[in-house]
């Protein structure tokens, strides 16, 4: 099952955030928010569920840097 690891702010981020996952060696899949509007369309980074502990702790590192 896929769980949403972070919602970001726009489709660039989401990008950054898929290629530092995949790094890791953690399989990712992008879907835009149900809760864009047109101006902002936010994007789902989501994880498999087996995995959601290590993508939130490579996501917490990259974001304190």
């Amino acid at each position: 099952m896929w769980m949403v690891v972070y919602i970001a702010p726009n489709r660039k981020v989401a990008n950054i955030l898929k290629e530092l996952l995949e790094t890791e060696g953690i399989l990712v899949k992008l879907k835009e928010s149900k809760y864009s509007s047109k101006e902002e369309k936010n994007i789902e980074v989501m994880v498999s569920e087996m995995e959601i502990e290590e993508a939130n702790e490579v996501i917490n590192n990259a974001l304190r840097r």
